[in-house]
């Protein structure tokens, strides 16, 4: 194993923010995690305190229910083709694990940086191959880059932390060129159920057609359960035995597989989300816009990645200053490839996200004096 991994920031620190400035954590307006800011379904939340009780059962080590909940909200695949986890990170790294030890890896950067410590960890090589600066993912690029030791390439789509979505045609291309060379390609998901439709963009209907394709997702992000961790990945079955051969037992609790089960029935919830985050990211997004600081990249997403336009202030700053106001956004100056004048903020209500836009004109011209 590689012993100069570094540990990686990620948004959502609340807890961290509410220690240093004494700021109650129901006071904290978080927009540096990218999670519903509608919460939960309500329905998941129920039958969490429905069935609290399983806890004093080891979790079901088969939940074949959850699978078939899976296959029926996806589409076109069947049990035999997913894999449970506790969130879809333990999913990456258990792949990184089974088929990239010690071998070549190609990641997109700036991407989501615990791809290359999923790397790292099991003394693979990761190769950073830029996307900038329009975080558009060229085909003949990452084809010149495949070599007879590149064994895996990550891809997420929608892409983080820019918010762009890829066609399905374009990743297809990539991962049927890698079919043939012996490469496996990991289609990141987390950020598809803010999609819509869904079906015109997800990899997870190909996954029985290129047994080198592995999709993953997660309950985290669009169905708000962070802190359930559970996720789960697609793949040909073969894959998947794989993965099931040295994957840790009981690794997804009881409660998180119940609700998993509900949330995904939840229609209503569903809908309200995809609606409520469509019509608050336009919103915030022109408001952002008419400050006059900032350039919002266009975002599929609950997230929009910001870039100050103006050198007085850096992300940094911004972040510090907004904390102090219990306002937590993502500064995204620790990506590869981006710099000090990037953020990333999360799409919140309507009031929240006001609230951020009236603290920024607060902090804005004192800092431009």
């Amino acid at each position: 194993m590689n012993m100069h991994i570094q540990p990686r920031q990620h948004g959502g620190d609340v807890w961290g923010l509410s220690r240093k400035y004494k700021i109650p954590l129901e006071k904290i307006i978080d927009f540096s995690a990218p999670i519903n800011c509608l919460g939960p379904s309500p329905k998941a939340i129920e039958a969490i305190k429905k069935f609290a009780d399983v806890v004093k059962f080891y979790p079901d080590q088969n939940p074949v229910e959850l699978k078939s909940d899976i296959c029926h909200y996806v589409k076109e695949i069947i049990p035999e083709n997913i894999v449970l986890g506790n969130g879809s990170m333990e999913l990456i790294y258990l792949f990184a694990e089974v088929f990239a030890h010690g071998r070549e890896v190609l990641i997109p950067t700036p991407s989501f940086t615990e791809y290359e410590k999923a790397t790292l960890v099991v003394s693979a090589r990761p190769k950073q191959i830029s996307i900038l600066p329009d975080f558009y993912l060229k085909t003949e690029v990452f084809k010149r880059e495949i070599n007879d030791d590149t064994r895996l390439m990550f891809i997420c789509n929608p892409h983080s932390p820019s918010g762009r979505l890829l066609s399905k045609e374009l990743i297809l291309d990539l991962v049927d060129f890698c079919s043939k060379r012996n490469v496996y390609v990991i289609v990141d998901e987390n950020y598809i159920d803010f999609v819509d439709p869904i079906e015109g963009y997800t990899l997870a209907h190909y996954v029985n057609e290129y047994e080198n394709l592995f999709v993953v997702r997660s309950f985290s992000k669009f169905f708000g359960m962070p802190g359930l961790r559970i996720g789960y990945g697609i793949g040909h079955k073969k894959l998947i035995q794989s993965l099931e051969a040295i994957r840790q037992p009981w690794c997804v609790n009881s409660l998180a597989l119940i609700a998993a089960r509900e949330t995904l029935k939840d229609e209503e919830y569903i809908k309200k989300t995809k609606e409520h985050i469509r019509r608050e990211r336009e919103q915030l997004t022109k408001l952002l816009k008419e400050t006059g600081v900032f350039y919002v990249f266009p975002s599929e997403t609950n997230f929009l990645l910001v870039k100050i336009l103006k050198k007085a202030i850096t992300a940094r700053n911004l972040k510090e200053k907004l904390a102090e106001r219990g306002i937590l956004i993502r500064d995204c100056g620790d990506f590869p490839g981006l710099d000090e004048s990037y953020f990333r903020i999360t799409v919140r209500n309507a009031e929240e996200n006001l609230t951020l836009i009236d603290a920024l004109k607060e902090i804005l011209p004192l800092a431009f004096q």
